[in-house]
C-alpha cells in the first residue's frame, strides 16, 4: 500500500485528461448509497426482523423476485426520490465532463440514474447495462464500443428490473457469468474506488486482476486485508466520504457544478428550453474537434462549427504544402475523412483557414461566439492532433494580447492567456465557454507542465471572416 493526498488524486485525475490517457474506472459500493440517504444494512435487517446477515440472507433467499420489489422498493430509495444529492450530482457532472467513463457499482438504487438524467449527459452519452437482465455475451459489444462514452454497469442488478443478487452465493454467480466479459473492459486500468471495502472476493479479483493501480479512498481508514497490496494508492482523508468527495473532487479541478441541487421532479415539470444549435455537451465538443493528419503524422488540430457548416483550422501548420491538396481529418473515434481549403485569412499570421465539411461527418458542430473573455471566466480546450485526445481546462488570465512567437517575424496580435497546460499538436484546438461556445483557438503554449500558460486567437477578430458568404 502507497498513502497518497487527496491533492495527489487530483492531480493524476487533471494530468490523465490533458495527456489523452485513460480515466479510472470508478468502482462505487453501499457507502454511496448510505451517504445519499439509502437506509443502512442495520435498518434493513430491523426491517425483515433479522439478527445480522446472515439470519436476512436465509429471510431473503426465499422470496421471489415480486417480493424482494415490494419489500424493497422503499428501502432502494432516498427519503427525498425527486432531488439529487450533491454527491451524485457531482458525480454525474465529472463524467459528463470526461473525468470517468466506465463506473461500476455494487448498488441497486436509482441514484447514479437519475443524476446522469438530470446533468448534461443524454441517452446516447450513456449506456446503463444491468447485470442478470442483460445477456452476458452481450457485454463484448456494449463495454468495447466508443459510443456511448459512458456506460455504467450495476453488478448485483437494479430494483427497478426485479434482478436484484443479496446473498453471497447469488453475487458470486452474478460476477460469474459476467467476469470473463467484464475482465478485458478493465485490463491493464486503473481503479478509483469510492464507497466500498473490497471485501467482497469476487469484485476484488476483478479489480487486482486488472493489473492497474487502485485509488482506495476512505474518510477514516484503510481495512487491514489491503494493507498489503502494493498495488493500492491509499488516500485518507475527511472529504472522502461520498457525499463530500465528489463535490470536493469538482471544485479541485475547477468543474462547475449547479449552484442549486438538481431537483428531477422539477425538470420533468419545467416546459421544453428551446433548441440550441450546436454542441451542448462534452462528447459533441470531442466529436466536433478534428485531427489535421499528414504524412507523417498529426499536424495540427481543426473543429467543426454549426453556422456555416465549415472547419476551422490554424493556417499556420507545420506542412508548407498545406492547402495545396487534399486535407485529411480523422474525428475522435478514429474516422478518416477527405476535405479541402476553401479560404484562407491571409491577414493574420494564424488565418485562419477555412475547410469543407464532408457530407459523411454527422457530428454537431460548435457555436461559434464572439463576446469578449472576462478575466478568471472558465475555459476548456479539446486537442486532437495525437494518438489521444486530450482535454485541458483553465481560467482566462489575460486579455488583448500582442507577443513574439516563433518563428514568426513580429509580435502577434488579439490573443488571450490562458492558465492551462496543453498537449502536443493543440494549434488550432478549439477554446470553449461553458455553454460549449468556441471563443478562439490555440496558437502557442508552454511546454513546461509547471508553467501552464497557453495562447489563444480571439475569435471576435476572424468570426466575421469564417460567416462570410462564399456562394458565389
Amino acid at each position: 500500500m502507497i498513502k497518497r493526498s487527496f491533492a495527489e488524486l487530483v492531480t493524476d485525475l487533471k494530468t490523465r485528461r490533458t495527456v489523452g490517457d485513460k480515466p479510472p474506472v470508478l468502482l462505487l459500493g453501499a457507502g454511496a448509497s448510505t451517504d445519499a440517504g439509502i437506509g443502512a444494512m442495520s435498518e434493513l435487517f430491523k426491517f425483515f426482523n433479522c439478527a445480522d446477515f446472515n439470519a436476512f440472507c436465509k429471510y431473503i433467499d426465499k422470496t421471489t423476485a415480486a417480493e424482494r420489489y415490494r419489500y424493497l422498493a422503499d428501502f432502494l430509495q432516498t427519503r427525498r426520490p425527486g432531488e439529487i444529492t450533491p454527491g451524485y450530482q457531482a458525480l454525474a457532472t465529472l463524467c459528463a465532463q470526461n473525468y470517468f467513463d466506465l463506473v461500476l457499482t455494487t448498488n441497486m438504487d436509482p441514484l447514479l440514474d437519475d443524476a446522469l438524467s438530470a446533468a448534461r449527459l443524454w441517452r446516447r452519452d450513456y449506456l446503463l447495462i444491468i447485470n442478470g437482465v442483460i445477456r452476458p455475451d452481450r457485454l463484448k459489444l456494449l463495454l468495447g464500443g466508443p459510443s456511448p462514452r459512458v456506460k455504467i454497469v450495476k453488478l448485483h442488478g437494479d430494483l427497478f428490473q426485479r434482478f436484484m443478487a443479496w446473498t453471497v452465493p447469488e453475487m458470486d454467480t452474478y460476477l460469474d457469468e459476467i467476469a470473463p466479459y467484464l475482465k478485458p473492459a478493465v485490463e491493464n486500468r486503473d481503479f478509483l474506488v469510492v464507497g466500498y471495502s473490497l471485501r467482497d472476493r469476487r469484485v476484488r479479483e476483478l479489480v487486482e486482476s486488472s493489473g492497474g493501480s487502485v485509488w482506495f479512498t476512505h474518510p477514516k481508514a484503510v481495512p487491514a486485508h489491503l494493507k498489503t497490496n502494493t498495488s493500492i494508492r491509499a488516500v485518507v482523508a475527511p472529504q472522502c466520504n461520498f457525499e463530500t468527495f465528489f463535490p470536493s473532487l469538482a471544485k479541485a479541478l475547477d468543474v462547475a457544478l449547479p449552484e442549486e441541487p438538481l431537483d428531477t421532479v422539477q425538470l420533468e415539470l419545467r416546459p421544453s428550453a428551446p433548441i440550441v444549435a450546436g454542441a451542448q455537451t462534452m462528447d459533441d465538443l470531442m466529436s466536433a474537434t478534428l485531427q489535421i493528419a499528414g504524412p507523417n503524422g498529426p499536424l495540427s488540430t481543426a473543429f467543426l462549427i454549426d453556422q456555416p457548416r465549415v472547419i476551422v483550422c490554424d493556417r499556420h501548420t507545420h506542412d508548407p504544402k498545406f492547402g495545396t491538396g487534399p486535407v485529411h481529418l480523422i474525428d475522435s473515434r478514429g474516422h478518416l475523412f477527405k476535405t479541402r481549403v476553401i479560404d484562407v485569412n491571409t491577414d493574420h499570421p494564424f488565418g485562419p483557414a477555412v475547410l469543407e465539411a464532408p457530407i459523411q461527418m454527422q457530428a454537431p458542430g460548435l457555436h461559434l461566439a464572439i463576446d469578449p473573455w472576462r478575466p478568471d471566466e472558465e475555459a476548456q480546450i479539446v486537442v486532437a492532433a495525437g494518438s489521444k485526445t486530450g482535454i485541458s481546462s483553465g481560467k482566462v488570465t489575460g486579455l488583448a494580447i500582442a507577443m513574439r512567437i516563433e518563428p514568426i517575424d513580429g509580435e502577434v496580435r488579439d490573443l488571450f492567456e490562458l492558465e492551462c497546460f496543453v498537449a502536443p499538436g493543440a494549434s488550432g484546438a478549439p477554446v470553449v465557454d461553458a455553454t460549449m461556445s468556441v471563443r478562439g483557438f490555440i496558437v502557442a503554449g508552454s511546454t513546461d507542465p509547471q508553467y501552464p500558460r497557453s495562447y489563444a486567437y480571439s475569435a471576435e477578430h476572424w468570426a466575421s471572416f469564417v460567416r462570410r458568404d462564399r456562394s458565389g
